[in-house]
């Protein structure tokens, strides 16, 4: 019988898991350099292969693990997630306090996951940033994660896909409408080697990334929602739909694709029966 993954343990062998990779690529890379060289190095090589047996079995053994998960009947069904990725952004996110880490910090809300993954806007109306000195706001693996599954779910082409080319559409026409011009990212003009947006104009570019926020944003709501649930936990509504900025809620379960597909209707006549 499974029993519910333990987010301590999710997270150890997510973070056990980034950790084999980056010595099996490291690893690889100097066997590669040896080879174009005409060289080899028979430990290095005895290397790459124990390290990649052992990242197999992590692997499998997070996949496994992940199955668990109390909103895995959810996110299992969303077309372009994938075991790896999804697994590298539950691993990062509480929903509760941690008995064994009470200090731990959790999202009590929904608006507090946005922070912690560093989607939230300051009173500058810009995203968080590091900066030298200062303490991070947000989970920065959380961050670099959740972008990286926004990239696999718009690659997809699924419900959350559809949601995203609406809302850059939706960007698009607000910016237009505001006199701005949009052109290719390619085209802005650069000050000292960098790439900038002029007053009055903006890139497609950043339309991607804002709309790509954006449908990311919904994927980390529905998460928490379809989790809290599971976990039999009160479910408050989103900040942003108390502020009236979306016209309806959007049910998690809207947003996964259909369990099996439908099966056609037989055009075929059904035989008569030979009468007696």
């Amino acid at each position: 019988m499974k029993t519910k993954s333990q987010p301590r343990h999710l997270e150890y062998l997510v973070k056990t898991q980034l950790a084999i990779e980056k010595i099996r690529i490291a690893t690889q890379v100097r066997n590669s350099h040896l080879h174009l060289r005409g060289e080899s190095d028979p430990v290095c090589e005895e290397l790459q292969e124990r390290v990649q047996a052992v990242e197999n079995f992590v692997d499998k053994t997070v996949a496994d693990e992940l199955e668990n998960h109390p909103a895995y009947g959810w996110f299992s069904r969303v077309k372009g997630i994938g075991k790896e990725n999804i697994a590298k952004v539950v691993s990062e996110v509480r929903i509760k306090p941690d008995p064994e880490d009470p200090d731990k910090p959790f999202a009590r809300h929904i608006s507090s996951l946005w922070k912690f993954a560093g989607f939230d806007v300051g009173e500058n109306g810009k995203a968080p940033r590091a900066e030298k000195g200062k303490k991070l706001t947000f989970n920065k693996q959380l961050r670099t994660m959740s972008w990286r599954l926004a990239t696999s779910l718009a690659r997809a082409k699924g419900k959350f896909y559809q949601y995203f080319v609406k809302e850059k559409e939706r960007y698009r026409k607000r910016f237009l409408d505001n006199g701005y011009k949009i052109i290719p990212s390619e085209k802005l003009p650069t000050k000292e080697k960098k790439r900038y947006e002029p007053e009055g104009v903006i890139s497609l570019g950043h339309l991607d990334n804002m709309a790509k926020r954006k449908m990311i944003k919904l994927f980390l709501a529905c998460l928490y929602i379809v989790w809290r649930k599971a976990e039999g936990l009160p479910v408050d509504k989103p900040y942003v739909l108390e502020h009236r900025e979306h016209e309806h809620f959007i049910d998690p379960w809207e947003m996964v694709e259909d369990e099996k597909p439908k099966k056609k209707k037989s055009k075929r006549k059904k035989r008569a029966e030979p009468q007696e």
